[in-house]
């Protein structure tokens, strides 16, 4: 089973394990450790802005809300004071205002106490017109930090608070955000009505679900992860509010190098195409051969021992002379797949150990019933793909789903098998892929950048391989063929799930670098990369988001 050491914890698990923790310090101690913790974020995030403040030296700005993102704010502002750069706070609320927790209220009086700057921002309290006061604290300023509301944002931004995004935003000044940009929502990554663009984000102890998903991924930047002393959780459930209950049971994780390498399949000395298992995969119509060849071929490349391709017979004459192994079947009279081949591949079903539906297949009605008939009799492991997955979107309550089925949709597919819209599904692609995997018992792949792999039960996985260069024709038929490859190998849907969609990426990323970092891709690069990428990861090789992690951690 896939394991990952990077668990990405939603609002929910991340404030009950602060709570824990503190209270069992304090139980145990009588020590108040939230504010200790505050006290390492702030230090860290005074040390974090190094070296954006060595490339424009100068005054430093921090906009702080009254939570403990504030605080962690205050905390970085008396440090940089201490190190004779200069940084004023300016909090978005009155100096007495009742919302401070209790740990920022101790760093605001400490900052008043040794003489730092901090000002109050309020809509009725400034003497002068707000927009040319906040056009004049940016404008003044080398550098920004943006300490306003960090986790747990449920509502739109309005009011000050917008105000003073919107004039961080326009100040064209670098921009250092504390555990999130004020503005995204950190478990779905989405913009609440306006949020900070950062330079850089600084956060603690674990990534957040909104760290990766677009938008917020994109509002982050470079991101730096900083180890503040808190335990791993014990996926502890008790006093959640209700805001975050959804999304308590939720598991996330990083696919990580170390997890995928674990599952890479052996490859024994004495080893025969037996040993690496048979994939099927049933695929193709009139013009739409290539994908069908695409995935078959990509199912030998990720290790198979042998792979079939089913596809209609007067195609198979036009088809590249190669390893695959073709098997006619009957058509209809548009060359696709009829539903009268259901019989001839029951026939095949007995010699292999896994298979494809789906690329390059049609839609036709025999294509419909193909899929339900075809579905309905199998009892290994299934990738399910492409036209396959919109000939079930005709009709989802007829699926029968299962834990043996792997559904790889881009979210245009998965919003018709849900009966949403597009921007629905991307707005919170973990929820949608987890819905998915419930609705249909099975694992599901929501492809896009950081794709995210879930199974009924709330286990998730995000993928941090790829580039933009793999937005190509063809990807995915490469990505099923290989979870069809590694599934025939004897991984479970799950892993041979979770393994393939890093591989994918992996390959591609040495392809866009065997080509000078060129951007553009298709997808037989992809194919012919896969060895590499399997070898890169045997070795040890990790991802870019991986490696910059681990350059933060230990540079903090």
């Amino acid at each position: 089973m896939i394991s990952s050491n990077l668990r990405i914890p939603t609002t929910a698990q991340i404030r009950e394990l602060e709570k824990n923790y503190i209270d069992f310090v304090k139980e145990k101690t009588g020590a108040d450790w939230g504010q200790s913790l505050m006290e390492i974020a702030g230090r860290a995030v005074a040390h974090c802005l190094l070296p954006l403040w060595n490339n424009s030296p100068g005054h430093v700005a921090i906009f702080a809300g009254t939570g403990n993102n504030g605080g962690d704010g205050m905390v970085a502002a008396r440090y940089l004071n201490l190190w004779g750069i200069p940084a004023s706070v300016f909090i978005l609320g009155s100096l007495d205002d009742e919302r401070f927790s209790v740990e920022t209220k101790t760093m605001k009086n400490l900052l008043q106490a040794l003489d730092i700057e901090t000002v109050s921002l309020t809509e009725d309290y400034l003497d002068q017109d707000l927009e040319e006061t906040l056009d004049s604290i940016t404008g003044g300023a080398s550098v920004i930090i943006d300490a306003i509301f960090g986790t747990g944002l449920t509502r739109p931004v309005e009011g000050l608070h917008r105000k003073v995004i919107e004039a961080i935003n326009n100040s064209a000044r670098p921009v250092l955000s504390i555990d999130l940009p004020s503005g995204i929502n950190s478990d779905s990554g989405a913009v609440m009505g306006v949020a900070v663009r950062a330079d850089h984000t600084i956060t603690f102890a674990h990534l957040k679900p909104g760290h990766l998903s677009y938008p917020g991924a994109e509002f982050a930047g470079d991101m730096s992860l900083v180890d503040i002393g808190l335990p791993d959780f014990d996926d502890a459930k008790d006093n959640i509010d209700e805001s975050y209950k959804l999304t308590a049971d939720r598991k996330i994780y990083l696919t990580t190098c170390g997890a995928v390498q674990g599952l890479l399949p052996l490859r024994p000395l004495d080893a025969h195409k037996g040993t690496f298992g048979q994939v099927l995969t049933v695929a193709g119509s009139l013009g739409m051969s290539g994908a069908a060849v695409m995935a078959a071929k990509s199912a030998l490349k990720s290790g198979a021992g042998l792979s079939y391709l089913a596809t209609p017979r007067s195609l198979i004459a036009g088809l590249p002379a190669c390893e695959i192994v073709y098997k006619p079947l009957s058509e209809t009279s548009k060359q696709s797949i009829s539903a009268e081949a259901l019989g001839e591949l029951s026939e095949l079903l007995g010699s292999v150990k896994a298979c494809i539906i789906g690329p390059g297949l049609s839609q036709s009605s025999d294509s419909v019933e193909l899929v339900f008939g075809f579905t309905e009799m199998l009892g290994i492991s299934c990738v399910i793909d492409a036209d396959a997955l919109n000939c079930i979107a005709k009709n989802p309550n007829k699926f029968c789903g299962g834990k043996n089925f792997i559904l790889t949709p881009h979210p245009r597919e998965l919003a018709r098998l849900l009966g949403k819209e597009t921007e629905a599904i991307q707005a919170d692609r973990i929820s949608h892929a987890l819905e998915a995997a419930t609705r249909f018992n099975a694992v599901v792949v929501l492809k896009g950048a950081y794709t995210v792999i879930a199974e009924p039960g709330g286990r998730v996985f995000i993928n941090p391989t790829g580039n933009p260069g793999m937005a190509t024709a063809g990807a995915g038929d490469v990505l099923s063929g290989i979870i069809g490859g590694l599934a025939a190998q004897g991984l479970d849907t799950f892993d041979a799930a979770s393994a393939a969609v890093y591989i994918h990426g992996r390959a591609g990323d040495l392809a866009a670098r065997g080509e000078e970092n060129n951007p553009i891709l298709i997808a037989s690069d992809l194919i012919s990369h896969l060895p590499k990428a399997i070898a890169s990861i045997a070795s040890g090789e990790v991802s870019y988001l991986e490696e910059r992690l681990a350059q933060s951690i230990s540079g903090l």
